[in-house]
């Protein structure tokens, strides 16, 4: 006869390289390290209470995938988005997500576009930048997982990452939220319809959207605040 566990299974906790890794790009991510600021390892190891080598790990893959530059004997500077920068990475980002559109539209299950529907309700009853980021990347993030392809999802949540990073300024702009709610209603409809050719052009619509803010945001920060009217 079978018998239960005794036990619930224990999951494993994370490394701490994992745990330094995640804190320091929250702290990337919020502006509380600062872009261009250099800082040490041995600093950052003492705020975190843990030993330089985790630290030292979490940086090189922090490196890897674009948020800092490691600098010999210095420590670390967090990296500035440029222009170019940004650019770059939508012209990295447009073609995944195409990917994505063509791969999953016409095998769309109906439980799948009711699931869309939902994160799409949340997106549009927010109006905090923070969760409107969350429930944004859960339905593109959603869709990339339909298409089971490990590699595709791993690049596409590397630069999820880096647009989040300047996102949320973004939508302290008036405006901000009801344009990209739009866009993302302007994609889920013709999913809805299985029709791949005009949630390719919504997407790309909302990409270069995406984009145009984001230069916006970048050209008013570099102005100073008093031009970025709306800003924190």
């Amino acid at each position: 006869m079978n018998r239960s566990p005794l036990l619930d299974n224990v999951e494993t906790p994370p490394s701490l390289v994992e745990v330094a890794f995640q804190a320091i790009k929250a702290g990337i991510m919020s502006h509380r390290l600062e872009p261009g600021a250099i800082y040490s390892e041995q600093a950052l190891a003492r705020e975190l209470g843990i030993s330089k080598t985790p630290v030292h790990e979490a940086l090189v893959d922090l490196a890897a995938k674009g948020f800092v530059e490691i600098l010999p004997r210095r420590g670390l500077r967090v990296m500035v988005l440029t222009e170019k920068r940004i650019r770059d990475l939508f012209e990295f980002r447009r073609p995944l997500e195409l990917a994505v559109i063509w791969r999953v539209t016409e095998e769309l299950t109906d439980q799948a576009v009711e699931h869309l529907k939902g994160v799409l309700d949340r997106v549009a009853g927010t109006h905090n930048p923070v969760d409107f980021q969350k429930y944004d990347r859960r339905f593109h993030r959603y869709l990339a997982s339909l298409t089971e392809n490990h590699y595709l999802i791993s690049a596409l949540d590397n630069i999820w990452d880096l647009c989040d990073w300047v996102g949320a300024r973004i939508l302290a702009y008036d405006g901000g939220f009801g344009l990209a709610v739009q866009e993302h209603v302007d994609i889920y409809e013709h999913l809805n319809r299985r029709d791949a050719q005009g949630a390719s052009e919504a997407l790309v619509r909302h990409l270069k959207s995406t984009e145009a803010r984001f230069l916006t945001e970048l050209t008013a920060s570099a102005a100073g605040p008093e031009a970025g009217a709306g800003e924190d």
